[in-house]
């Protein structure tokens, strides 16, 4: 039997990327009702992608990377079709700048696990703070990932600081 794609209309990819977008925002804020995680936790696991035992954090990654994959279909100047992205999540401190500080905020990342960047913003960030981005392999909503947030706000006021958020 020989494969063959069909394409689905445009508004189809529309509505389709609209409903994966919706569902990964919401579980990413973890606003999703725990009984939704699971069922699609269920589909994903024994009909789909995931392997046995995946996380609402691992599916999360997965529906980036459908969302990603969805737009490039959607678009024919998106390039390459998406590999998957890294599963890790990058969380922001926002530190005054005041090398002591900003040396030992870095250190204390680094002793923890974390790739530590400093972060350059769209928005200029004022010369007294310093924006820093530390990757960990925790995912978004998985408790690992509560208990990081939890644990990097408490760094950030230890030194003068504020947590500042996460992104992939």
């Amino acid at each position: 039997m020989e494969s063959s794609t069909r394409a689905l209309p445009m508004s189809d990819l529309q509505a389709l990327f609209g409903v994966l977008v919706t569902v990964h925002g919401h579980l990413m804020a973890d606003e999703l009702p725990p009984d939704l995680v699971r069922r699609l936790l269920s589909r994903l696991t024994d009909h789909g992608p995931l392997p046995d035992g995946a996380s609402a954090g691992e599916m999360n990654a997965l529906l980036a990377d459908l969302c990603q994959r969805m737009h490039w279909a959607m678009s024919e100047e998106y390039g390459d079709y998406p590999a998957p992205t890294p599963r890790r999540t990058t969380y922001y401190l926002d530190i005054p700048n005041e090398p002591d500080a900003v040396a030992a905020c870095i250190a204390a990342l680094t002793e923890l696990g974390g790739q530590v960047s400093e972060q350059s913003l769209e928005r200029p960030i004022p010369p007294s703070r310093r924006h820093i981005g530390a990757a960990f392999p925790d995912l978004p909503p998985d408790p690992a990932h509560h208990a990081r947030v939890a644990h990097l706000t408490a760094l950030a006021r230890r030194y003068g600081g504020r947590y500042a958020g996460f992104g992939a």
